[in-house]
């Protein structure tokens, strides 16, 4: 199986089928993000956004010309904000329709950085100033198979091969997802981001 999926990086409009499975996707394995609690219209905004901004990187995994799974990149974290800045009041009042108070309270934490404040001055430099992979799924039915590693492994050669970067990041809350880090992609654990409820464990890598 591992030599019948493509990596592929998308910059050009999906049609609304592979937005619907997105969607999906999100829902099912990423439940615990922002994107997870709007609504579908907000989503595909979201995803639009994501596939054209020059300074995101927005990749899809297919298998027989299915998506299976996808990951979300950026340049540098303030990207995940600034880029989306038309969205802000959709975002926020979708929320408060769906009374998603932890999220708009995680949401008030990143964008005033007092979630930084476990980290040393050090460590929120490299978070700043590095690629970060903000989000990452990859279909129930084809985990624990490789193809997440080998997923985020070519989108890496491919990335360091254009941009030339040296180091990214990557924050979970997930104990599952941490140990994938770690133990398959040679993450290393630098410290935590303060979120309500629980804070996100933040993993580094040298590219």
């Amino acid at each position: 199986m591992l030599n019948n999926f493509i990596t592929k990086e998308i910059k050009h409009p999906l049609n609304l089928e592979d937005y619907l499975l997105l969607e999906r996707l999100i829902k099912q394995e990423n439940s615990g993000s922002i994107l997870a609690s709007l609504s579908s219209n907000l989503v595909k905004r979201y995803l639009e956004i994501s596939i054209k901004s020059e300074n995101l990187f927005f990749y899809v995994c297919e298998y027989q010309d299915k998506i299976i799974g996808y990951a979300l990149l950026a340049k540098r974290p303030l990207f995940l904000i600034s880029e989306f800045s038309v969205l802000k009041h959709s975002i926020l009042i979708n929320l408060l329709f769906n009374l998603s108070l932890k999220t708009i309270i995680n949401i008030i934490l990143s964008i005033s950085k007092i979630d930084l404040f476990l980290l040393s001055k050090e460590k929120k430099i490299v978070i700043s100033k590095n690629l970060n992979l903000n989000l990452l799924a990859i279909n129930k039915n084809f985990q624990s198979k490789g193809i997440g590693k080998t997923f985020i492994s070519n989108i890496l050669d491919n990335l360091k091969k254009k941009y030339n970067f040296q180091t990214i990041t990557v924050e979970t809350f997930d104990k599952r997802a941490g140990s994938f880090y770690e133990n398959k992609l040679s993450f290393y654990y630098i410290g935590k981001k303060l979120r309500f409820f629980k804070n996100l464990n933040v993993y580094k890598k040298e590219l």
